[in-house]
């Protein structure tokens, strides 16, 4: 553990590091807003310190300010920012054309709202899109079929493909399609 007066030095020193990476951390806001990044690099801060001390076998005042101790600091902190933003870029199609449950609450359908008059040809006409009868089936296919979108937001090609009759060459094909007229991952 470090002493708050080593801290002050720390903060001293990597303080605008820290604010540099943190806003080098980008994506989804919920999980990598810049109070919780330089609250992760802070604590990876305290970590490091701890680690290179184990490492060195020595105490605080005998490694602050070598050249090692410095490059291993800057080392933990950009490794931190690279795996939080690997996390954010795993998840980012999930987020991505989603919106703010609390900025759009007032339009939100309840769960107890009947939306079995929704339907999907209601979708084909309001739709800006003209597809073609394999790209209409395969929208229609998974929307009565929902076991076939995998737990990650992507549908199961090879579970698609048996139900569209279709090899999964083709129905990646078809699905691709439809990803270029509505801008929607598949």
């Amino acid at each position: 553990m470090i002493t708050e007066e080593q801290w002050e030095l720390i903060d001293e020193k990597y303080g605008k590091l820290l604010s540099k990476i943190c806003t080098k951390i980008s994506g989804d806001a919920a999980i990598a807003s810049f109070e919780d990044n330089l609250q992760d690099l802070r604590i990876a801060t305290i970590e490091a310190v701890a680690g290179f001390a184990k490492k060195e076998g020595k105490p605080f005042d005998s490694f602050w300010g070598t050249m090692g101790f410095n490059k291993y600091m800057k080392t933990c902190l950009w490794n931190l920012k690279n795996k939080k933003g690997a996390r954010i870029s795993k998840r980012y199609d999930i987020h991505k054309n989603t919106v703010d449950v609390t900025e759009y609450s007032d339009i939100l359908v309840s769960q107890d709202a009947d939306s079995s008059s929704v339907s999907v040809d209601s979708f084909f006409e309001e739709s800006d899109n003209t597809f073609n009868e394999e790209q209409e089936n395969a929208i229609r296919t998974v929307v009565q079929n929902p076991h076939l979108v995998k737990p990650n937001g992507k549908v199961n090609i090879r579970k698609l493909s048996g139900e569209l009759g279709f090899c999964a060459a083709k129905t990646r094909k078809i699905l691709n399609s439809i990803k270029e007229k509505t801008n929607i991952n598949l």
